[in-house]
């Protein structure tokens, strides 16, 4: 019997006792919201175990989803690294954003002070402030982690864990869940750098609602300084608009959580500001105006475009993207699909689920058409995006031709399947081939495409993406009986449609 009982310590205890001195291979975090000086957050780190006589500490030039370099490292100061003892290791800074640590086998922690890069939206430095982080103590922060976290390049896919000290009455908001150690602290973790970057989180007292849209929970979290109970009425706006678009994307959501981060600062001047950016689960939308009126129904576009994205990039991506380098990114060439064929289905959805009347979408159209005429014409889509960072002056024009492009595809697929197939279906197609962790290959996806549909959209892809031939708009349009004046821009239907065009127009807008 003894014998046994020492048995079976033998085999309990000393797994646990392996377990125990398992070298950690995540990186482990400590956030200070609390203790602040000078505005500035403490950071520190433990590095994961290694052999590495020296390493590469990176924060990011720039994000996914923007086009410009922010240089995050511009924030970080004091950085410092130190072994078990306290004793301090050589660290070199190479540039705005990346250190160089030696002896990096040895080191047992890295520290460093991190200032935001906005405190108010009224600042107005022409540079969006939505990829950044903005601490408020006592009162709000807006966390970005490409802004206080990085990485070594010689362990990029390294889990993360990060600790956070806060105010007791602060709650995380955000697609990641948040575990409560203690009254002052909270813990997170991100499978890898990616997941914690496109994953921001709103720390404030709390005003949030929460929605069940099908099987997806939805969070709506909103900070104002004065108003404590807003995101109830956010929420109330929105959830007409999730719930048209879980019935445009066939009846599932591909997400099972998703946050809205809303930061409202109030003002006395005219009009509004606004400034958002998206992520995979989530978006982080800034607003300042001196009414809050306007709210809902800027939140209702905005949401519905950043909804949408859980489409492209989240489940429908290049290897650029699923391998995006935060210090020299490659950028990839289908901000067509990202970003045009985002805001072709906030534009279609409406009107196919018949949220707005036929007039309503063609003023749409109309304006589309109007954005797309300031911009120059004779860029090749998939050029420009491959160059979208040093041509800022035509990126906008994927929210236009990008999506009047959209149009023209769907309308076409419409076309060749005698009304069966159109960029819905595509959209389903290209997640069910590329879903969540996989990626296509830059090169191969108009081949793809073609290979699921039609040889004739090749040709399409190579005359109006690839190439530079003016989108056909005012032939599509036509053969859906709509109506498109070139010299006025204006958009109506036909008088006398004929019924190849009515059956069109119905399996493409169900009007």
């Amino acid at each position: 019997m003894n014998t046994l009982i020492k048995l079976f310590f033998l085999i309990v205890i000393i797994p646990n006792i392996i377990i125990a001195q398992k070298p950690k291979n995540n990186y482990e975090y400590n956030i200070d919201l609390l203790h602040m000086s000078n505005d500035e957050v403490r950071v520190s780190f433990a590095p994961p175990r290694n052999n590495l006589q020296q390493g590469k500490f990176i924060i990011p030039k720039l994000v996914p989803g923007f086009y410009q370099a922010m240089n995050f490292g511009q924030y970080v100061s004091d950085f410092s690294a130190t072994d078990k003892n306290g004793k301090k290791i050589l660290t070199e800074r190479l540039d705005k954003n990346s250190w160089l640590v030696h002896d990096l086998k040895h080191v047992h922690q890295i520290s460093y002070q991190v200032a935001d890069g906005w405190d108010s939206l009224k600042n107005d430095t022409q540079e969006a402030k939505s990829p950044g982080s903005m601490f408020i103590k006592d009162s709000v922060f807006v966390i970005n982690y490409n802004s206080l976290v990085g990485y070594f390049e010689e362990m990029k896919d390294n889990p993360y864990q990060i600790n956070i000290t806060k105010n007791k009455d602060f709650y995380a908001s955000s697609a990641l869940d948040y575990k409560q150690k203690n009254k002052n602290t909270d813990i997170v973790w991100a499978k890898d750098y990616r997941q914690l970057v496109d994953s921001p989180v709103l720390y404030c007292v709390p005003d949030t609602t929460w929605l069940k849209i099908g099987h997806t929970k939805v969070l709506v979290s909103f900070y104002n300084k004065k108003e404590r109970h807003y995101s109830k009425t956010i929420a109330n706006e929105i959830e007409n608009i999730l719930k048209n678009q879980q019935a445009y994307l066939g009846g599932t959501l591909p997400v099972n959580k998703y946050a809205f981060l809303i930061y409202y600062e109030s003002s006395n001047e005219n009009g509004y500001l606004g400034d958002g950016l998206e992520h995979s689960h989530s978006t982080v939308c800034l607003y300042r105006s001196g009414s809050m009126k306007f709210l809902p129904n800027a939140l209702n576009r905005v949401a519905s475009h950043e909804f949408f994205h859980i489409v492209t990039p989240l489940n429908i991506h290049s290897g650029e993207i699923q391998h995006y380098d935060f210090l020299n990114p490659v950028m990839s060439k289908h901000l067509w699909l990202y970003e045009g064929m985002t805001e072709y289905a906030t534009i279609h959805m409406p009107i196919k689920q018949k949220m707005i009347s036929l007039e309503d979408f063609e003023k749409s159209l109309e304006e589309k058409i109007h954005g797309m005429k300031e911009f120059d014409d004779k860029f090749s889509l998939t050029e420009l995006s491959k160059n979208s960072m040093e041509r800022q002056d035509q990126y906008m024009n994927f929210y236009m031709k990008g999506a009047l492009l959209g149009l023209c595809l769907d309308i076409r697929l419409r076309e060749l399947s005698n009304g069966k197939t159109g960029t819905q279906d595509l959209m389903q197609m290209l997640m069910k081939k590329y879903g969540e962790g996989k990626y296509f290959n830059d090169d191969e996806l108009f081949d793809e495409i073609t290979k699921m549909t039609y040889p004739e959209i090749r040709v399409f892809f190579r005359d109006y993406v690839e190439g530079t031939q003016p989108i056909p708009l005012k032939e599509y349009l036509e053969k859906a009986g709509l109506s498109y004046d070139e010299t006025t821009g204006k958009v109506t239907t036909i008088p006398n449609p004929d019924s190849k065009q009515l059956a069109l127009r119905k399996a493409w807008i169900n009007q």
